[in-house]
């Protein structure tokens, strides 16, 4: 059986510490993306009076984005802990609401971030369909935004299961000075071993 000194194991234990980014990608980052109990954490603008449904989400309650023929509705949330240059999931569930005017020939609905939109058809009738894409936090605004009746469309839009989760990070100064460190010494212990056989 082979043994390993002390020192060699320290270090290894070091190397395998040294990645921790991927720690938290599993933590939820949006409050309240289910709507089950109203509209909490969510700033909301140019919206009317009927916002949510307690029974019509995918399942439980869910946001809706309504306001007649007027400005873009929105639903808003600040998103914080977000890393420059880290990769992010945002998935949700929508569904149409209420569908007028350009709704097939446009992009009615959209969810956007740190300036990226992805803007999506909500048909008439639809069902709940899922969507979801990633981006790269580029530093701009942590605000993630909700929105329907987009491109000139009267298309209400319905959203449930609102997420967003790190999908991969940007490993600090310090992970790679840690790396460096535990390399050199792993080199150093190799050397004096090599030197006295």
């Amino acid at each position: 059986m082979r043994r390993y000194p002390s020192a060699v194991l320290a270090i290894a234990g070091i190397l395998a510490g040294s990645f921790p980014i991927l720690a938290g990608a599993s933590t939820e980052l949006v409050t309240n993306g289910g709507f089950d109990s109203g509209t909490s954490g969510w700033s909301l603008s140019q919206v009317d009076g009927f916002n949510w449904s307690g029974s019509e989400g995918n399942p439980g309650g869910a946001l809706i984005l309504n306001n007649g023929p007027g400005p873009v509705p929105q639903a808003a949330q600040a998103i914080a802990g977000l890393i420059v240059g880290a990769t992010y999931e945002i998935s949700f569930d929508a569904k149409s609401h209420y569908n007028c005017c350009n709704a097939t020939l446009y992009p009615g609905a959209g969810v956007g971030v740190d300036g990226k939109q992805f803007d999506f058809f909500i048909y008439n009738s639809q069902p709940w369909t899922h969507g979801f894409f990633d981006f790269t936090y580029g530093g701009g605004s942590n605000i993630l935004v909700l929105s329907a009746q987009r491109n000139g469309t009267d298309a209400d839009g319905m959203f449930d299961n609102v997420s967003m989760k790190l999908v991969s990070g940007v490993p600090e100064p310090e992970t790679y000075a840690m790396l460096l460190a535990g390399l050199g010494a792993l080199g150093f212990i190799g050397r004096r071993k090599a030197s006295r056989t």
